[in-house]
């Protein structure tokens, strides 16, 4: 129960209750959780503690909410560490997981300026513009835009499937990537980027850049991804 005479807020403590259930599997994604009237009557709060409770964990990611039903559980966020590189195929492209890709846009041309300056190319080196909608058990996450020296993959305008860039890099010419920079910020959604991953505009989302490198630390791509920030959380390991 709550301890009432707790410096800790009481909506804090409810907050806390209801999200070890979670984590305990009390309920599972997907399961409603009882109604704001239930719980304050369960826990001897007023409807306006479990109400802030309940938006607490909503900001968290924990709970999403449904017009006429309440709020349900929701789908874990997956979580990345920073200090690893990262690859959706490779670390999700098993079961249970389905990893899948669209192509939306395909084309080779001149670099511009920001590209070139990313690939340390001048502005009249032909790059590969591969940009992909990446989706995770058939649900949008990501929408990535990858640039790549022409001269290191000839051809790779013409492919039609692409599911793991890394994977078709290495296989066909070799090209191994050893490692990457990563820039992380917070940005809003265009409207073209809400569109694609199924959003409302101008929510928040990660924008990530990435310089990836071959072991001789030749820049083989520059990418952008842009990431949702309801499926996704970051995390940093410090000694």
């Amino acid at each position: 129960m709550l301890d009432p005479v707790s410096p800790i807020p009481l909506y804090y403590q409810l907050k806390t209750i209801l999200l070890d259930q979670i984590l305990q599997g009390d309920w599972k994604v997907g399961d409603l959780l009882p109604s704001e009237n239930e719980l304050a009557q369960a826990y001897k709060v007023s409807r306006a503690t479990v109400r802030r409770a309940l938006a607490e964990l909503q900001r968290e990611g924990r709970v999403h909410t449904r017009k006429g039903k309440g709020s349900i559980v929701a789908q874990p966020k997956i979580e990345q560490d920073l200090l690893r590189f990262y690859s959706l195929a490779r670390s999700f492209g098993k079961e249970p997981h389905q990893v899948s890709s669209r192509i939306l846009y395909l084309d080779k041309t001149n670099a511009d300026p920001v590209i070139a300056r990313h690939l340390c190319i001048t502005t009249t080196t032909p790059v590969v513009i591969v940009r992909r909608l990446r989706c995770l058990d058939k649900h949008p996450i990501m929408l990535e835009t990858s640039y790549l020296p022409s001269s290191i993959c000839p051809g790779l305008e013409q492919e039609t499937h692409l599911e793991a860039l890394y994977d078709h890099l290495e296989a066909r010419y070799g090209i191994y990537v050893s490692r990457a920079e990563e820039f992380l910020q917070a940005v809003s959604a265009t409207k073209e980027e809400a569109s694609y991953l199924q959003l409302p505009r101008d929510m928040p989302v990660f924008l990530v850049e990435r310089i990836a490198y071959a072991p001789d630390a030749t820049a083989v791509e520059f990418r952008r991804s842009i990431i949702r920030a309801d499926r996704f959380r970051y995390k940093v390991e410090l000694r």
